[in-house]
């Protein structure tokens, strides 16, 4: 595109051009404008994208400067994790008790660390029956927080807005079920920087992670394109 000087219609120079401050400088009348207006008028128009329903489980709260999202995990977490859970620990305390009770101690201490595993998923299973996670949006960073326990299968993060270069849903196995695999989707944000990481994991459909990434993306006015490795997206 050509900016031109609105006071005497001068052709400007790519060199007196400030593409950040959207100022430049003509150096036929010494005027110095503002062209953001020129800008958006050269500027093809963006593709209309229909905005997704907002999926039940999910609360957003959007303000001029800030966007806060609530996923009440109760709502929507995946009921796998909880039935591997309660199969997991039915399983390993059973034979713990029964190898106990005929005195074979050296093999208790040898299922130990599948005792710990089964603590572990009780705690995990007990996040994702009362916690919430919030996501709170600003210029300046993007916050995922879980309240009201902070458990390590999806622990506090906190990224610069500006470092965002695309959010995208991705699929991933979780185990099988009679035979047949079990999914689950997460958040995933592609950084300027290369790198890749994950905001939130665990749906149990897509429709969740489709529609907070949406809204992330029009708070941040990032503008979607595909991204390879994406779930359900054309060219990714």
């Amino acid at each position: 595109m050509h900016l031109h000087c609105p006071e005497c219609e001068s052709d400007i120079q790519a060199d007196d051009v400030n593409l950040v401050k959207t100022i430049a400088k003509c150096q036929t009348c010494n005027n110095i404008f503002e062209f953001s207006e020129q800008l958006d008028q050269a500027l093809p128009p963006a593709p209309y994208r229909e905005e997704l329903l907002m999926p039940p489980g999910i609360e957003v709260l959007k303000l001029m400067s800030e966007l806060e999202i609530m996923v009440n995990w109760r709502a929507i977490g995946s009921r796998f994790t909880l039935f591997f859970c309660l199969l997991w620990n039915g399983f390993i305390f059973f034979i713990t008790f029964f190898v106990a009770l005929a005195g074979q101690w050296p093999f208790v201490l040898f299922l130990t660390p599948f005792l710990l595993v089964g603590l572990y998923l009780i705690y995990s299973s007990l996040g994702y029956l009362f916690n919430t996670t919030y996501i709170t949006v600003n210029s300046e960073r993007v916050s995922i927080e879980h309240r009201p326990i902070n458990f390590l299968i999806q622990s506090d993060k906190y990224y610069h807005s500006s470092d965002i270069e695309q959010v995208f849903v991705q699929r991933y196995s979780v185990g099988s079920s009679n035979g047949n695999p079990v999914y689950a989707f997460s958040i995933v944000m592609a950084l300027k920087n290369g790198t890749r990481e994950t905001l939130v994991k665990n749906l149990h459909s897509d429709e969740y992670g489709k529609y907070i990434e949406q809204q992330i993306e029009l708070f941040l006015k990032i503008k979607d394109r595909p991204v390879k490795g994406e779930w359900g997206k054309k060219g990714s």
